[in-house]
């Protein structure tokens, strides 16, 4: 494993009764995704776009540019790191609790299990846009992976990316124009139902927003269940690289990791841009649909792979080391971030709360976004100086462990991160 001298964090890492060193790089990129992820769910948080696209809704110039912006370096990616990093996680997992001698399976289904619980809490009383319910289902599959050949996980992983699309492609050549078709929702236009819904989360009762809270939840789960191969890809590619030990040996990487940053820009720039120019067509149009499609399992799982490997190109560099340091401590409460953003943001643009929902503008929620962040950056390390875990890692983890964990650094672990 790498060890840097992190200026905010210290050089090492704290875990429960012992004092290890984690893997710095990837509690970085986890941070770095977070970010990515908070840009782009803010214009979920503020305004519904599951009912209307925001480039209809947005005239000025500005926030057309920023819509599209979002769409181009966000939409797609950040999940796609995300989901890489949950694969990778597994593998870590799993070989933590062999070299323990515990039983890793049922340890890794009870941790999902938990998880599970964590994202229905999530998504059904906080916000509906849960990826952690996605995340625990579909991670239960990665078991099948645990004791198979790095080849045979990579070949799996390109299937789930390439058949889906083989798949599309054939479906929109065979029914024609018919298959891209929009459908109306109960036969009401989706523009009224985008204004009842904005109505609802800037002055509804608790009860309805909780009714339709629930009710875009499902909408939400339904949506990812189509991403659902993309996203199981993303695990597997995760897994292969923790299979092939990659972040324990960096440096005799190196050279595969700036071949594969060359080849996935050069495969998902084309896309995303040609996804760009597709942006503004009408939504029941075949190129609309196809490049949204495209754009998800192509352009999204390539450039979602591309930011990893400039990260870890970034971090071989001292001035790369101090400028990403801080978000090292976002990372490492990961799960504790991503609900606070949640809760933040509805109370930001809920009824309860400012009432600000469909009132911010694309620009003021990506100025938002970065506050917020900026707000989770030092929240964060100055929790993770003082703390082993977030609050809802440390719940996790005891779960999982059915035992209560230690939280606070004790005097000697704190010499010890000097």
């Amino acid at each position: 494993m790498t060890n840097v001298n992190w200026p905010l964090s210290g050089s090492f890492y704290i875990w429960p009764m012992q004092i290890t060193k984690r893997i710095a790089e990837l509690d970085i990129i986890r941070g770095i995704a977070l970010f990515g992820i908070l840009i782009v769910n803010m214009g979920l948080f503020s305004f519904p776009a599951l009912y209307m696209d925001p480039l209809d809704a947005w005239p000025d110039w500005t926030d057309q540019l920023m819509v599209m912006l979002i769409n181009f370096v966000g939409e797609g990616k950040f999940i796609s790191m995300f989901s890489f990093l949950f694969g990778l996680g597994f593998m870590i997992f799993i070989a933590g609790a062999e070299k323990k001698e515990q039983r890793p399976v049922r340890l890794f289904i009870r941790r999902l299990f938990i998880l599970l619980f964590i994202g229905l809490v999530h998504s059904y009383f906080i916000w509906y846009g849960d990826v952690l319910c996605v995340y625990s289902v579909a991670g239960l599959f990665l078991l099948f992976f645990r004791a198979s050949k790095p080849k045979t996980v990579l070949i799996w992983a390109f299937s789930l990316l390439l058949v889906p699309v083989f798949l599309f492609l054939s479906a929109g050549f065979l029914i024609g124009p018919a298959f891209f078709a929009e459908t109306s929702i109960g036969g009401v236009p989706a523009k009224t139902v985008a204004e009842y819904v904005v109505l609802i989360y800037q002055k509804g009762t608790v009860g309805e927003l909780f009714l339709q809270n629930n009710i875009d939840s499902i909408l939400t789960k339904i949506g990812y269940c189509l991403i659902l191969p993309q996203i199981f890809a993303m695990f597997l590619f995760g897994t292969y690289a923790g299979k092939q030990q990659i972040f324990n040996q960096l440096p005799a990487y190196l050279g595969k990791i700036r071949t594969i940053f060359l080849v996935s820009l050069t495969v998902g720039l084309p896309v995303a841009l040609a996804g760009l120019v597709c942006l503004g067509m009408p939504h029941d149009s075949a190129a609309y649909n196809i490049m949204q499609f495209l754009g998800s399992y192509i352009g999204g799982s390539a450039l979602g792979i591309f930011y990893v490997c400039a990260v870890l190109l970034l971090l071989q560099k001292a001035s790369g080391q101090r400028i990403l340091a801080p978000f090292a401590a976002v990372g490492r409460m990961a799960a504790t971030n991503y609900i606070l953003q949640s809760v933040i943001c509805v109370l930001f643009f809920y009824s309860f709360g400012l009432g600000l929902y469909g009132k911010i503008s694309p620009v003021a929620g990506f100025f938002m976004a970065i506050g917020l962040y900026i707000f989770q950056v030092f929240f964060s390390n100055f929790w993770m100086n003082r703390f082993l875990y977030g609050p809802i890692e440390w719940l996790w983890r005891s779960l999982t462990y059915g035992k209560k964990m230690p939280i606070e650094i004790n005097a000697i672990q704190k010499q010890k991160m000097v």
